[in-house]
Order: structure tokens, then sequence, then C-alpha cells
């Protein structure tokens, strides 16, 4: 049975090449032979279909990177799609369904062109030369204008018009293979514009029939020689779609494409192998791995695809498959399991010289030789040992596989169990895999006896058996001794100077040139708070003229050992190293040294000379840090002067930012002299960098649109533009924006400003573009530009339907790409809606600037209801004039004043009702106001606050003056000084409303102040006119009260004086209760509160207790007088005709038995009047007396008046029946 019988074997020893698709056949022979994983089929099906569909139903599209290491497939993959895309008839050949259903999507539909980079030329100068001999080979003519100033995206769609002029029914595909070596090959500075290329191309992809697909080893952003490039690599990756090759087991290629095989055969091989499964532990547990993947032992691939200094996958195809074509006709051995085992691929590195330069490889090839020779000496002088030198050498060659896993110091083996496993090695006549095993480590053990130790050895803790290459050197004699020699060499121990110099000052960055000491940098330009670029260089001048671009600064750091050569230019700065000591140069030529020996030392020697880098290193890094501020001169232009003498940075700042802030220092006067209109940044907390610039232009753009919210850096931004204002943009005071609007004047009317107009490009690949007026970074620049949109100023139009307008600026300007800033076409004066009187409109009726949201109904609505707020306050104005402002009858605004005021109003209106009319985005194109006319009317809407004002004021003092008027009317002229003081200030109110606003003020001050006195005498006069709770309970009870009963029925006695009485009851009953409502404040608000001051003024005021004493006394003497009648001689005799209750009470009462009460006072009365009916009653007033004593008179005269008098009174009556009354009145 041979090994041809059992496996359906397909060579692969060949390398997919891209260049070689061109050839029908081979690109038949790759759709073919391509094997699609599970995973491949998700891949393609979700990525690659969609970006290459050519039916229009896909939304975005987008460039395809195809990413898998060497040997995965990765050529060979783009080979079977851009071949389908090309010529449906391959579809035929895809050997898988799914595959071949969803590529019918693009398949014929393209044109291909294929190519590999290989080239130093600027990647767009290789696609577009590559481009141009495609399309002249398929009758396409076209050529790239290599001055021409439009963007590479825009030359590539003129391309297309071309290509689709002559294949309008076909898309052209563009396939690249080899691009991350390319690009790893490339310098900082040209890697950002190939990947601008890259980019524009991905852009390209996406609406219209130009598609990409380029190939690389491994993800560009992840590739640590790309990092500088960070920015750029994102924005090449949002373009591109990706395809991911993991790496996938090599098994899965072996089993599915080199070594297929039938199910019968299989089971033959099954049954091949299970005659040694009790052997081996891994054959009897995985016997269908070893099926599949027969006559290769499973642990082959596994352990090839460990080893450090192994090529690609790729190579242990190609090296399996040239065993398989020699072993093909062989026959399948009886007495072993015939596999093809690792330590065979041993033989296979001997035979590569380029795997021997390794100095692993070759180590362990040395040892490999002895070791052979020692094998061959030891067991051919034992006779029984010969038989085992076949095992003993695969055993060496197993071990020194193994040993290549890692490095040579980490002494990886093997031990015996894992040796029989691997090898699968069978003696005769041993068929335990117990004494296999103890057979296989016997003879490993004689490998160490053989080589005396010194070159296999036992881990005794392990038990793994290793090979040993370590060998007693003395490294620091090495070190030393070949520093003597590489001292001649002075730009070597120079450029190792450098080395530990970036080291030194902490440069991490990747050379800006490849191979340079070159570095792209920037410096703070501290006037402005900004910043120049430049570059550092390690070592003299020379290579400046072919360092693009020109950049603002230069710093040099000098050499250490050459002859130093200046050229002293005002943009230079050198940092001279002359100063030091011959220790300090010792040091570092030993460090060059211990580089040298370590990268030509094997792996188990690398960490001895790594440790003597190290250790000069550190020694040359403390002699630094201790001397160069003392040591090193700084150089401008010819002039040297130590670093100390400048004003150096604090502790804790780097070496590098120490130097950058010297450079800085010295270099400030230059720049400021070379861009005097730069604008200074004054408000920023710390200097504009290139990292953060990015950042702090979108934060002046969100302040452009979003004026209101907090942005300290936008605000910042645009105060240095000279472009911020109280509550919006303001572009008055700056200079940046008149330019613009200068230069598009001078352009004339319908006139546009091209981008070459306003930015020139100052090294495209890195994306340098500056304004052609005062060298403003375009970020800046288009800051400036933004604001003139906003304000309505100028239009920015790019390709396609894109342009910014005030309208649409906080829709679109934060949306923007930054390649947007320098990308646009043209500026124009806005055309369409007038914008800027719009502005003017929303400004002048209180708005935010709505003219970027003027299709939303939003804006609408906030329009109608300020007009009609607007609106109602003219309307009520000019009520107002109409009716005329009055203040107690004198006229606030002359006539001729408001009829100037209402005509302005009255304009006013009209411009109002006319702008309520343009309720649409459509009726807006309408709008026929200028902005002047808007100023001219709108001045006019001051008069409604101003005469508002007035008629405040009007009613204002009318109030008060209304107000004084009335009090005063309750002040009795006696009250001093209050009536006065108000009798005055009323008269003074036609004087003081012509006086101005201190006067009325003062004036409106004194009322109140007379309302406040007036309030405190209203106040006092009520409390003592009325009751409190407590005194108006009391005069209840008194009203109430028995006495006051009593008192309210003997009044009608006709002899009694009832005048006290009722006097006495008018006055408890008009004393009313106090309202707890009537406050001083209540008396403010109006001046009378059901009482007047002026009825009472002066009228005697009695407490409650005063008018029950008051009753008490009346009531007393009525009970005198109604006792005295009782004991008049004349009534006494009339009891006797009294009968019953009457006669009893009036004798009990007379014998003061008996009290008059309610119950019985009406009795009483009747009593009374009935005895004394017979009296004649003669009543005595105070008048009379007075008449009677009406002069001065001695005792004996008054008697005889007074007699006289009496007599008189008493003429004609009766003189035992007269009762003289003394009456009130």
């Amino acid at each position: 049975m041979k090994y041809s019988e059992l496996i359906e074997f397909e060579p692969l020893t060949t390398v997919i090449k891209l260049a070689d698709d061109s050839q029908a056949e081979k690109r038949k022979h790759n759709v073919e032979t391509y094997v699609f994983s599970e995973k491949m089929v998700n891949l393609l099906s979700g990525v690659v279909v969609p970006n290459l569909d050519t039916s229009g139903k896909v939304t975005e599209q987008k460039g395809i990177s195809v990413v898998g290491s060497f040997g995965t497939g990765k050529s060979h993959l783009m080979s079977v799609i851009s071949s389908v895309a090309e010529d449906a008839d391959f579809l035929q050949y895809v050997h898988n369904d799914k595959i071949k259903q969803d590529f019918e999507a693009f398949a014929g539909k393209y044109k291909v062109l294929r190519f590999e980079v290989g080239t130093t030329k600027p990647l767009y100068e290789l696609v577009c030369y590559r481009i141009e001999n495609f399309l002249n080979s398929i009758n396409v003519d076209f050529h790239f204008d290599p001055d021409s100033k439009d963007t590479y995206k825009e030359q590539l769609q003129q391309m297309m018009a071309a290509f689709e002029e002559v294949y309008p029914d076909k898309y052209l595909l563009i396939v690249i293979d080899e691009l991350l070596e390319y690009l790893r090959s490339r310098s900082a500075m040209e890697v950002n514009g190939d990947l601008m290329t890259l980019r524009q191309m991905g852009e390209m992809c996406d609406g219209s029939r130009f598609k990409v697909i380029y190939g690389v080893q491994e993800q560009l952003y992840r590739d640590p020689m790309l990092a500088p490039a960070a920015d750029t690599l994102n924005k090449v990756q949002a373009r591109f779609d990706e395809v991911l090759i993991t790496k996938e087991d090599v098994a899965f290629v072996v089993k599915n494409r080199l070594l297929k095989k039938t199910p019968e055969q299989k089971q033959r091989i099954r049954e091949h192998l299970n005659k040694f499964s009790h052997l081996f532990d891994g054959l009897n547990t995985n016997l269908n791995d070893y099926v599949e993947l027969f006559p290769v032992h499973p642990s082959y691939i596994a352990t090839f695809q460990q080893i450090k200094h192994g090529k690609d996958k790729r190579e242990i195809l190609k090296i399996l498959s040239y065993r398989f074509e020699d072993m093909a006709n062989q026959t399948v051995p009886e007495d072993n399991p015939g596999l093809i085992t690792y330590d065979s691929y041993f033989e296979d590195l001997k035979k590569d010289s380029s795997m021997l330069s390794i100095a692993d490889v070759a180590a362990i090839n040395d040892k490999i030789e002895i070791i052979d020779e020692k094998v061959k000496n030891y067991f051919t002088s034992k006779p029984a040992l010969k038989s085992k030198m076949p095992l003993a050498y695969r055993i060496a060659n197993a071990l020194a596989i193994r040993a290549l896993c890692d490095d040579l110091d980490k002494h990886l083996g093997a031990n015996a169990f894992t040796l029989k496993e691997d090898l699968c090695y069978t003696i005769m006549g041993i068929d335990e895999p117990d004494f296999l095993q103890d057979t296989i480590a016997t003879t490993a053990n004689n490998l160490i006896t053989a080589t005396q130790g010194q070159y296999v050895v036992k881990d005794e803790e392990s038990e793994d058996f290793y090979i040993r290459t370590e060998g007693g050197i003395n490294v620091e004699q090495i070190v030393k001794d070949y520093a003597e020699y590489i001292k001649k060499d002075l730009a070597y121990i120079d450029q190792s100077f450098f080395n530990l110099l970036k080291f030194l000052l902490g440069i991490e960055a990747n050379p800006y040139r490849t191979g340079f000491n070159i570095w792209d940098y920037s410096i703070e330009w501290k006037s402005t708070k900004s910043f120049r670029l430049g570059y550092i260089f390690f070592g003299n001048p020379n290579e400046r003229s072919t360092t693009e671009p020109i950049q603002e600064f230069y710093m040099y750091f000098c050499p250490l050992f050459s002859q130093l050569d200046r050229t002293d230019l005002d943009d230079e700065v050198y940092f001279d190293f002359s100063n030091f000591d011959e220790t300090f140069k010792n040091e570092v030529c030993l460090y060059a040294s211990s580089m040298a020996k370590l990268n030509d030392a094997s792996s188990d020697k690398k960490k001895l000379f790594q440790d003597q880098a190290d250790q000069h290193r550190n020694r040359v890094r403390d002699l630094f840090n201790k001397n160069f501020a003392d040591k090193m001169n700084v150089i401008y232009k010819g002039k040297s002067a130590p670093l100390r003498s400048y004003q150096l940075p604090q502790e804790g700042c780097s070496k590098l930012s120490l130097f950058s802030a010297v450079t800085s220092t010295i270099l400030d006067e230059k720049f400021n002299s070379k861009f005097p209109e730069y604008p200074q940044f004054k408000d920023l907390l710390s200097a504009n960098t290139p990292e953060n610039l990015n950042a702090r232009v979108k934060s002046a753009l969100t302040k452009i649109v979003k004026y209101n919210v907090q942005n300290r850096d936008g605000q910042a931004i645009l105060s240095g533009l000279g472009l911020a204002g109280g509550t919006s943009i303001d572009i008055q005071n700056s200079k940046y924006a008149d330019s613009i609007k200068k230069m598009l004047t001078d352009r004339g009317p319908g006139k546009v400003l091209n981008r070459e107009d306003v930015i020139y490009t100052h090294y495209q690949a890195l994306n340098q573009y500056y304004s052609c007026d005062y060298k403003l970074e375009y970020q800046l620049e288009f800051v400036v530009l933004a604001a003139l949109v906003f304000n309505g100023d100028i239009e920015i139009t790019w390709n396609g339907d894109l342009t910014l307008t005030a309208s649409n600026i906080a829709e679109k300007l934060l949306t923007l790409d930054e390649d947007k800033f320098y990308l646009f076409n043209t500026i124009k004066t806005p055309s369409g809606l007038p914008i800027k009187p719009l502005k003017k409109l929303f400004s002048c009726l209180g708005l935010p600037d709505l003219t970027s949201s003027l299709k939303e109904q939003s804006t609408f609505s906030s329009l109608a209801k300020n007009l009609t707020t607007y609106s109602d306050n003219v309307v009520k104005t000019i009520s107002y004039l109409t009716d005329g402002i009055r203040c107690n009858g004198i006229a606030l605004i002359d006539d001729s004043t408001t009829t100037d005021y209402a005509a302005k109003l009255h304009n006013l209106i009209n411009v109002l009702d006319t702008v309520r009319n343009l309720d649409t985005f459509g009726k807006l194109k309408g709008f026929k106001y200028t902005e002047e006319e808007l100023d001219e009317a709108f001045k006019a809407y001051q008069y409604c606050e101003l005469v508002s004002n007035l008629k405040e004021k009007a009613d204002k003092f009318e109030g008060l003056i209304k107000y004084m008027t009335q009090a005063k009317s309750y002040v009795v002229e006696s009250e001093k000084p209050l009536y006065d003081n108000m009798e005055n200030a009323i008269a003074e109110l036609s004087e003081k409303l012509q006086a101005d606003n201190k006067v009325q003020k003062q004036y409106e001050s004194l009322l109140n102040s007379l309302i406040d006195s007036y309030a405190d005498y209203y106040l006092t006069q009520y409390t003592k006119y009325r009751l409190n709770y407590t005194d108006a309970q009391k005069r209840d009870g008194i009203l109430n009260s028995d006495t006051r009963q009593i008192c309210e029925v003997l009044k009608d006695i006709s002899i009694l004086n009832k005048t006290d009485f009722e006097n006495w009851r008018n006055t408890i009953t008009s004393l009313k209760p106090a309202e707890a409502e009537v406050t001083k404040d209540k008396i403010k608000e109006n001046p009378y509160q059901d009482f007047n001051p002026r009825e009472n003024y002066d009228k005697p005021s009695y407490t409650v207790k005063q008018l029950e004493e008051q009753l008490d006394s009346i009531y007393t003497k009525w009970e005198d007088a109604i006792k005295a009648t009782f004991n008049d001689p004349g009534i006494d005799q009339n009891l006797n005709m009294l009968t019953g209750d009457q006669k009893t009470l009036a004798i009990n009462f007379k014998k003061g038995s008996a009290k008059i009460t309610p119950d019985n006072c009406n009795m009483m009365r009747d009593i009374i009047n009935n005895l004394s009916n017979g009296f004649e009653k003669v009543e005595l007033t105070n008048a009379d007396f007075a008449s009677v004593f009406n002069k001065p008179m001695n005792i004996d005269e008054a008697k005889n008046a007074f007699n006289q008098f009496i007599e008189t009174q008493c003429a004609g009556k009766e003189r035992g029946k007269i009762r003289i009354i003394l009456s009130g009145k």
C-alpha cells in the first residue's frame, strides 16, 4: 500500500502573485483551489458583496481591506474576488454554493487593475501611473495632471468620467497588494500623504463606479511603526470595511486541500494506525486527527507554528508538499505509523542558508554538528548502542527544533514521554509503551554521556532533555576591546550617541524620515499662545535641504565626536555637546560597543550584552542629567551662550520640553517679525498645539452656532480672531473677516473666490494649508469663514451639492469632516433668501438668530409669537397717545411730540403686519425690507417703553395725588404740620411733573412719606374712637346689663332728668368695635376705612370703664331721686291710693327692703308717674343759670338774684306742687 493510494494529494509549492492574474489559467486555478471556511463565507457575504454590489440598492459603499499574515491566503482571496468581478464565467469554479450565489451581485461587472506596491514613489503617483497605463490598455484616453490644484479625489472623479464614457456599463476595481511593507518603508511625512491617498480612494467608493481593495499583512492601525499617523489611519479605517483572515490552523488547509481523502481512504488509514495505538496515547485518544492529517503528525504543525525564527505559514505548506511528492510512491511501512514528524524539519533548516544566517539557528546547528559527531563516535564504539544511532539522531534533531521555539537560554526541550509521542518511533521487539518510553529515555541519556554533558542536558526537576548552547565568555572585556576598535568610526559612535540622546530626551516617535535622525516637532510661540512647526535634527544640518516641507524652525543637537558644521540661519538653534568630558564620551563608546555585540549574539548570549548596554546607558544618563545644564552651549546666529544662562523650566519638566522652551524663547521675536498679523489667543489657559488645535477649533465652531452655551476654549479662539461679540458672533472687529469680505468685494458682483484665493498648499501630503492673507492654519481660517457664513456675508460650496449657508449652518457645520475645511471649492456672496435682513429682523424682534432653521415650523411659531407681542405693545402705545398722557389734568407729552411718535409707530405697525404674512419658508423670498429700513422702523419701538413709562408715571402720581386729596379731607386744619404738608405737596404736582427724574423720585418719596404719616394719624384716631375686642365685649356686657335695662325703663319717669342717660346711651352706642383688617398698610391703600377722624376730632373720649361708671352714677342719682319722691309729703299721702303689688313694692322700697330690678322696674316707673301726677315740673338749664349770673355779684346779690329767678319761674303755680328739676340741656 503506497502513500499515493491513501491521499488525494494536491501540491502547494508556489506563492500567488496578483501580477500573475493576467493569465486566465492561473486565475481559474486560484478560484478552483480556494477553500472557503464557514467564517470566510460569512465575511465575504457580509463585507465584500455589499461593497462591490452594482445594483444601486446599497445605501453606502466603502473600500475593502483584506488583512492576513504571510501564508494565510490573502493574495489568493483577492485573486478569487477580482477574477469573478472581472469575468462571470469564473463563478462555475467556485466550490461553495452560497458564495457562488452571492458573488452574482457583481460578477463580470468590473474592469480590474491589479498591482503590487514595490516602489519608493508616493502612493498617489504610483496609483496614477498604474491607472493611466491600464486605461491606455483598454482604450480610455486620460492623463493625470501632476500640476493640478484639484484634490486627489477630484482628479479620480475626472478619471472616472473618462472611463464611463467608454465603458458606461462597467465599474472599475483597483486591487493593491503588499501595501504594509511599502508603508513601513516610508517616512512619517510620506506615510501621511500615502494614507490620505488611500482615504480619498475609499471615499470614492461611495456613490461612484470606482472600487478599491488592498491587502496588508496586519491591521494598519495596529502597526506600531504607523502610530504617528494614528489620526489619518482612523480616517482611512472609516472609509474601508475589513476582511480579517485570522491565523487559522494550518491543519485546515492541509486537510481540505493538500491531503484531501475519500471516506474509503480514511478507513484504510484508520486500520493502519490502529495497529500502533496501544503504543502511543495521542494516537489512541485522537485517532481522527491523525487520520485527517495523515501522513503528517499533528504535533508537526503545532510545533512549526511555535518556532520563533521560522518562516511564514506558507513555508510549512511548501515543505510538506515537497515531502509528499518524494514519498507519494513509497510503500507505507508495516512496522511503524509512517508519519512525518517535526524532527525532520531540522534537516530542511540545515539546507536553507537564509535560516542559517539567523544567530540562534546557526548556534543550534553548530551544536547539532558536534552532537552528531559525538553520537557517531560514541554509539559506534559500543555495539549494543549501534542500533540506537538513528533514534539518537532523531532525538537530537527534535531537541534542536524544540530549542528554537523560544530563546536559547530558556532551555526548551522535551521529556521521554513527549519524545515518544511526537516521534512515534517504533523498535522491533518492543510492544509495550512503558518499555518503549524507557528505551527512548535511555537513548537520550546516552546522548548526554556521548557529549559529556556539555551539549545535551537533563533538567532533573522537569525531566526534560534540552540542548545547551552557553559557554563561558568575558563579556565586559569583549565590550571594552570592541569599544577601542569602534572609536575610529566617528559616524558610528555619533549614531550610537544619537540613539542614547533619543532615550535621554524621551523621544518615542518614529523619525520623520526613515533612516534619518530627524523628527517633526512643534514649539510654543509664546507671544500668541500658539505654536510653530519645525524639526529636531541630530547631527549637522547637511540633511536640511532635502527635508520637506520647509518649516519655521530647526533644532540641532550637535554630534559628540564629529566636527561641528553649522550654517547659523535665523531659524536654527544649535545645542552643542563639545564641553562634555572624556568620561562621558567613553561611556557612550562602551554603550555603542555593547549594542553592536548584542545585535550579533545568539539568543542565549543576548542578555549578557543587554545587561552591559543597560549599565552603560544608565551611566550616560546619570552623567548627562548631572552636567548638561553646565556643559551644554546654545548657539544662535553664531553666538554661543551657556544653557544655564537661559531661564530654564522647573524641575520635573522633561529634557525635551526644556530644550523646546529655550528654543521658543530665542525664536519668539523672529516669529513675531515674520508673522506680525497672526492672532493672539490671550484668553486661552494654555497655548494651542498641533494635538489640541482641532479640538479647540471644534469648540469654536460649536460656539458659533451655540453662542449661549458655556465654552471657554471656543470663546477664546473666537476672541483671538476678533469674532466674539456680547451675545453672538460679531465680525466688525475682525481683520481676518474683513480680508475675506474685501477680496470678495474686489472680485466684483456675481464673482466668487476659489479655494486657492483663500488658502494655499504648503505641503499636501501632511495636509498643511495656510491662509493666503495672514498665514493662518487652515483650521483657524475656516473658523473665520464659518463666522462669515453665520453672519450671512458668504456661502461656502464643495463638490457635489454641499453648500454651507446661514440657513443650514446650525445643522451642517458640526457634521463636516476636517478635510472639508480645506477642500471647499468656492466662496460666494449669498443668493436666494435675504439672510442678512432676516438676521436683522430676528435681532430687532429680540429673537436669537434663527436663519439656520428657516424650514422648521418652530421658527415661524417663535416669529409669530414675538410679532404679536411687539404689535400689541405698539397698538397699546398708540392708544395711550390718542387718549393723551395726563396726570390730574396736566399733559405729560406735548401735541407735536404725540403726533411724531404716533406716525412712526404706525409705520412700524405696517412693517410688523407685512412680516406677519410671511408665515412659510417659501414666502420669505418675498421679504422686501433692507437692514437699514428695519433699523429705521424699529427705532420707533423705543417709544413704547418711553410712553409706557410716562403712562405709568401719570397713573402713579394720579393715584398718589387722588389719595392725598381724599386723605386731606379727613384731617382737621389744626393737625400740624400734616395738614399743611399735604396741602403743599398737592399744590407742587404741576411743577414736579416738569422736573427731572431725580426730583420726581424725591417728590414720589415725599408723597409716600406723607401717606405714611397720614396712615399713622388715621390709625391713632381710629384706635382712639374704636374699641378693641376686649372693650367691645365689655361694652356689650354693659348694654345687656340689668342697670342699663332698668335705666331704659326709668328714663320715662316724668320727674327724672333723662338727658344724662340719653347722652350716655348715644356715647356708648356710637362706640364701634375696631375691624382687625384695618391696619396701617390697609389705610395706605385706601384713606377711608368707614371712619372719619374729622367727625370725632376733639370730642371727649371715654373708656368703657368710664361709661360703666357713668351708668352706675346715673342709676344711683335716679334711685336717690325715687327715694326722695317717696319721702315727699305730697307723695306720702297718696301711697294709700296704691293697691296690690304696687303698694307692696312702694312701701318696701321706701323702707329699704326692696330694690329696683328688671322685673319690677316697669311697675316702679308706673308708681312714680302715678304718684307725681299732680306735680308741676320746673326745669332749670345751664343757660338759665348763665342768664342769672351774667355779671360779678357778692353773696347777697347772688342770693337775691337766684331767689328772684326762682320766683319768676314758679309764678302762677301752686307752690306745694312745684318740683324743680335741673336739666342737662
